[in-house]
């Protein structure tokens, strides 16, 4: 019966997504009652439970109905948690979702002051930013140098709806005790535990994150909308511009203005609604905060946030900048970085559902090969196991794994192989086997194991919540168990929202039981999280932990970008999906989490060939780059198509893999800053408001702006240049264009919209070859593009083994060059060792300097080496466009060398 089930619901998605499927905020009684409320909930500081301590302070705080404890922690680097939860005596504890952050118990920071007034407690920390309780009615303000930035429950939302013992039920009730949708009965047996709160961003004009959503990046008001869901769900091609939940949440919103950037991470796994009401700060109980001589508070815009979760407790880490280069910071102090990821990782990767057997592997790599084509990942979806047993390989096209692994090894290519976490429920399996009788299955609300159908048919799943049961699965890729594999094979964590074919909204009944007694409904946006956590571990585990895993999930948490990349999941063949997806990775990117990308064509349907063309265009500037489709679409081989269609996908990919070296770098300097590899304009141009809700351009790192064309038969693609006072070069003529300013440039098959920005240096591989392994010994062509004032530029460089952790010992290095005018007839171009740390000598020389916005006549330029003796060098000096070109200077990457340029 089952598989009947699943046809329909397959079919149903290769027409559009069933919205009837999914809930809207009317249809769960949590959402509704929050969303009810229209006069502040009364609730008030208990004065005399105040207790201060050298970090912040512990109160109680109580309405009419409830009494709650509460906490406020400073934490290091401007930072603040405010913790809300019952009181002592609760019928059941509640749960925290700690191990999305890189230490459970945050550091904390001594308080430089504290001081309790009669209606106020007041809190000054070392870094100048003070926090204001205030006691009635309950209020939690937070200032930046004496301006007011947020502040918590300022509306008065604050609502907690306890553990009860249970009651008769109600009219009143409805809901609370349990819920029916489309048939599927959800029990509660301590009520429903709802909390939410609201927080005011003060100042910000724009509001962004809460990732995934198919919206644009710029979050829209939710007063006569739907409010965006947060519920990692299995949403087959999903609809555009809609708030509808999708396959993972962060929970993290920033706010922004020119002077300052504020975040906020509500630590919450559970179901969560989000409500965004734009207004100006005169609207509400701020106003005399904000009123000062120079400004009136109905000028100063503000973005009330309404955050209500299922189940949990209130946890909010409020990040308080005060610039947006703090606030990644910050993020990435609270729930980590993405660590170096191995060099392959960021070549192109070629996907379907499914390579059939061995032999259309190979004929797809050597497809690869003999049209001069890079490619560095081949992967194998359900279809390779044997009958959907995962760690298995199917025994008749998939005869001798072993084989297919070194013949694409011997070519340094990877396999990337996919394990999901539904469990086939047969005696035969060794992982059912094993599971069951560890007893690491979750169990359903009568405590046996939990049983749900997917790809298997009849399936179990695995308790990732259950540390034991993490141990186990990540013992399961040694190479001795997981029997073919070996270095070269990485893996794919997909349908871990979880997916449950015959479960409520696609995924597991809320009351299930996990490890340690809680619901389903408490730990649902971390089931994924722990599961690619744990498949992270074994593959390191499984190399002694000498190589880096690549994990890719579907499913993903705040922390997640600790062990896996993610990807947008399945998205369909249309110029819509493709304009969607970059204010769904710019999204993903302000919530701290860089490796993303979105399935260049879409995943369901067939592009027509201009839209795969323009989506390998665009896939090419995003971190994450995988062609994937549907077993029902045609073959996309890149070679499939009209030799101008194969040519300008070739272009594209050659185009990924000649910026190579400034991918690398940018993600080193993530895994030191926190700052995201694809970046929205105002992370980098906070003085150009205008620049800042842009979702159809991006920057990648600092240094490169990028705009792909979205539209069919486009002649010209339009181009916002952000910034104050900048200087753009366009990369393919090296024409300067002042900013801001929208500049047109015209839109053949090949086009890209692609600038250089002024001040910037970026590396180029010179030579474009077919792998990551064989092009990072290329040599490298350095593009300064000068500044507007003509008289200075830099950028970085990083180099490792691109594969181990020996960059954990030395064995990296991490080198600057700098151009800059000396005076008016000598500029120099010099290298530095940025990191004396690092202890590689590469043999990676440079064999061009190509110099943009060069305002000067050059007469002659030599180079100093180690010898410190001038050589002469020959170069090329373009007076139309201002480009000079320096020819093999005959300086290594990570040497000192120094050039004269005298004019």
């Amino acid at each position: 019966m089952w598989r009947l089930a699943v046809a329909f619901l397959l079919f149903g998605t290769l027409q559009a997504v069933d919205r009837q499927n999914f809930k809207v905020c009317d249809q769960s009684g949590f959402c509704k009652r929050h969303r009810s409320i229209v006069e502040p909930t009364g609730y008030e500081v208990i004065k005399d439970s105040i207790k201060l301590n050298e970090t912040g302070l512990h109160a109680k705080i109580k309405n009419k109905d409830n009494t709650l404890k509460l906490s406020i922690v400073v934490l290091k680097d401007s930072t603040v948690r405010v913790l809300i939860d019952e009181d002592e005596g609760a019928l059941r504890p509640r749960y925290q979702p700690l191990d999305a952050l890189v230490n459970r118990e945050p550091e904390q920071q001594k308080l430089k002051k504290s001081k309790e007034e009669e209606n106020a407690t007041k809190l000054l920390t070392t870094d100048g930013n003070r926090v204001v309780l205030i006691h009635k009615p309950f209020r939690i303000d937070f200032y930046v140098k004496d301006k007011i930035v947020n502040s918590i429950n300022s509306k008065g939302t604050l609502k907690f709806e306890q553990f009860k013992k249970k009651v008769l039920l109600t009219d009143k009730e409805k809901g609370f005790w349990e819920e029916t949708f489309k048939e599927i009965k959800d029990t509660k047996p301590y009520g429903s535990s709802s909390v939410g709160v609201d927080i005011a961003f003060v100042g910000a004009k724009f509001v962004f994150g809460i990732p995934e959503h198919a919206e644009g990046y710029q979050l829209r008001d939710t007063r006569t909308y739907e409010p965006y869901r947060l519920y990692n769900l299995d949403v087959f091609e999903y609809e555009t511009n809609s708030p509808m939940a999708l396959y993972g949440s962060i929970p993290y919103l920033v706010g922004v203005n020119q002077k300052r950037s504020v975040g906020a991470l509500w630590l919450n796994a559970a179901e969560t609604w989000v409500e965004i009401e734009p207004t100006t700060a005169d609207k509400g109980a701020l106003a005399k905060e904000v009123l000062d001589a120079e400004t009136k508070p109905r000028n100063v815009p503000q973005q009330n946030a309404r955050f209500i979760s299922e189940s949990g407790v209130i946890d909010i880490f409020i990040t308080l900048g005060p610039q947006p280069n703090d606030i990644f910071r910050q993020l990435a102090a609270l729930t980590g970085v993405t660590p170096i990821p191995p060099e392959f990782a960021l070549g192109y990767h070629q996907s379907r559902w499914n390579y059939k057997d061995q032999k259309d592997v190979k004929e797809v790599h050597e497809g690869f090969v003999k049209n001069d084509i890079p490619l560095d990942v081949l992967w194998l979806d359900i279809e390779h196991t044997d009958k959907k047993a995962y760690f298995t390989f199917d025994k008749d096209n998939f005869a001798k794994p072993e084989e297919m692994i070194s013949d694409l090894a011997e070519n340094n290519r990877k396999l990337v192989t996919i394990v999901d976490p539904h469990i086939k429920k047969d005696g035969k399996y060794h992982i059912y086997k094993e599971a069951k009788k560890n007893k690491l299955f979750v169990k359903d609300v009568n405590g046996d194991n939990y049983e749900g159908n997917c790809w298997p048919g009849d399936s179990m799943y695995v308790d990732y919540t259950n540390p034991k049961a993490r141990k186990w699965w990540a013992e399961q890729f040694a190479f001795d168990k997981y029997k073919g594999t070996d270095k070269n094979v990485h893996i794919w964590n997909d349908m871990n929202e979880p997916s449950v074919f015959s479960g409520p909204e696609i995924t597991m009944h809320k009351d299930a039981k996990h490890h340690g007694g809680f619901e389903h409904r408490d730990v649902h946006n971390v089931y994924g999280f722990y599961q690619h956590s744990a498949t992270f571990d074994g593959l390191k585990a499984r190399s002694n932990n000498e190589i880096r895993p690549f994990v890719l999930s579907r499913s993903f948490f705040a922390g997640s970008q600790r062990t896996a990349a993610v990807w947008t999941g399945d998205n369909k063949a249309d110029w819509n999906h493709l304009r969607y997806s970059i204010p769904m990775l710019l999204s993903l990117s302000t919530a701290g989490l860089p490796f993303v990308g979105a399935d260049v064509g879409g995943f369901f349907g067939d592009p027509e060939e201009e839209l795969l063309v323009r989506w390998y265009q665009a896939g090419a500037f995003q971190p994450f780059f995988r062609g994937h489709s549907h077993q029902d679409t045609k073959r996309r081989e890149p070679w499939l198509f009209n030799s101008t269609t194969t040519d300008a996908i070739r272009q594209a990919i050659k185009t990924r893999y000649a910026f190579l070296p400034y991918w690398y770098t940018l993600f080193y300097e993530h895994a030191k800053s926190g700052k995201p590899v694809m970046r929205p304009f105002w992370l980098e141009f906070i003085e150009d408001e205008s620049s800042w809700d842009e979702d159809r351009q991006w920057m990648v790192g600092s240094g490169l702006l990028v705009k792909p064309v979205q539209e069919p038969s486009a002649k010209e693609v339009s181009i916002y240049l952000p910034g104050k006072r900048q200087v753009w070069y366009d990369w393919h003529t090296h024409k300067a264009r002042p900013s801001p300013g929208a500049v047109q440039i015209p839109a053949d098959l090949n086009t890209i919209a692609l600038f250089h920005r002024g001040g910037t240096i970026i590396p180029k591989t010179s030579e474009v070859k077919l792998t990551t392994k064989e092009n990072r010994e290329q040599p490298i062509t350095l593009y300064i593009a000068v500044n507007q004032k003509g008289d200075f530029a830099n950028g970085t460089i990083y180099l490792d083994d691109g594969e181990s952790y020996s960059y954990e010992n030395g064995d990296f290095a991490y080198w600057g060059f700098t151009f800059k005018k000396e005076h008016d007839y000598l500029h120099t171009i010099t290298s530095t060792n940025l990191d004396k740390k690092g202890k590689l000598d590469s043999d990676v020389y440079i064999d061009k300097i190509v110099i943009r916005g060069a305002k000067f006549y050059p007469r002659n330029a030599h180079i100093f080496l180690d010898d410190f003796i001038p050589e002469d060098l020959e170069f090329e000096f373009n007076r139309d466009n201002f480009l000079m070109e320096i020819e093999n200077p005959g300086a290594y990457v990570t040497r000192e060398f120094k050039i004269d340029i005298h004019s």
